[in-house]
């Protein structure tokens, strides 16, 4: 007769089987942007909320100058981080500006400014009424008057929910992206976050997310299996697959991208 408990167990290992079956077998849809994009839309919903009452905050302010020949760049970035049992608050900005020379001779002109960008992102989660529910919300501009697409922003709203005991994390926004010189989408994003104890020695972590829209679908899933070998060192096996699919904007030519990594390594506790 099953317990509870393996019951859990048993649905757990059906969803994570579902889950990979999913990955594995996209439709065939698609789309052009870059990962690091995309990844950053869902990242900041991987923070976990704080088991106590307690919270924290952190505030960074940082810069940087570099220059060569015949060009300068100038940057200042800085990053607002509140944690607590009920909200995840995360700000980051950014701005840079770029000077180069153009032209030779009698015509070379000097120190001429050709980007002025400004990015700033407002990432929120927050649980909804001291429950296993949340609410996700992320928003992104990318603004530079001096560039081909002038600006860029993307918004996306949605809700999740936690399982057994705030193991697994599912959640699923509908997002906006408008881009001036491109045109806009409407997307589905859809992310699942696992940290599972199998035995008292093995445990499971995942992190995956899924893009929609009306021609694309990409998608990544990270799986970790961590064997604590002592107190103080473990051993881990970590998998990576990616795979996107899209057409190129001018001759639509399907481009079919697929990554996969497999890694071993050993995790130090210095506490």
């Amino acid at each position: 007769m099953f317990t509870t408990t393996t019951m859990k167990k048993h649905y757990l290992l059906a969803f994570l089987f579902l889950s990979f079956f999913v990955v594995q077998n996209p439709e065939d849809v698609f789309a052009v942007e870059s990962r690091s994009n995309r990844e950053s839309v869902v990242s900041p919903r991987t923070k976990k909320f704080y088991k106590s009452n307690s919270a924290k905050q952190y505030l960074s302010i940082g810069g940087s100058y570099t220059s060569d020949y015949n060009s300068k760049n100038y940057q200042l970035t800085s990053r607002y981080l509140y944690q607590s049992h009920s909200f995840i608050h995360e700000v980051n900005f950014q701005h840079e500006t770029s000077y180069s020379d153009v032209g030779t001779g009698k015509n070379r002109k000097y120190d001429v400014k050709n980007s002025e960008l400004y990015d700033l992102t407002i990432a929120s989660k927050a649980r909804l009424f001291d429950s296993e529910n949340y609410g996700v919300l992320f928003h992104r501009t990318i603004y530079d008057d001096l560039s081909k697409y002038y600006y860029d922003t993307r918004t996306a709203l949605g809700l999740g929910r936690m399982f057994f005991k705030e193991k697994i994390e599912l959640d699923v926004s509908l997002g906006y992206h408008d881009i001036k010189s491109y045109g806009n989408e409407v997307d589905v994003i859809t992310s699942i976050r696992t940290n599972f104890k199998i035995t008292e020695h093995l445990t499971l972590t995942q992190r995956g997310y899924w893009f929609f829209d009306h021609e694309s679908i990409d998608n990544q899933l990270k799986t970790s299996l961590v064997y604590r070998l002592t107190d103080k060192m473990s051993f881990e096996l970590r998998h990576n697959f990616e795979k996107r699919r899209y057409e190129e904007d001018d001759k639509r030519v399907v481009t079919n991208q697929v990554n996969r990594s497999m890694t071993v390594g050993l995790i130090f506790d210095l506490n």
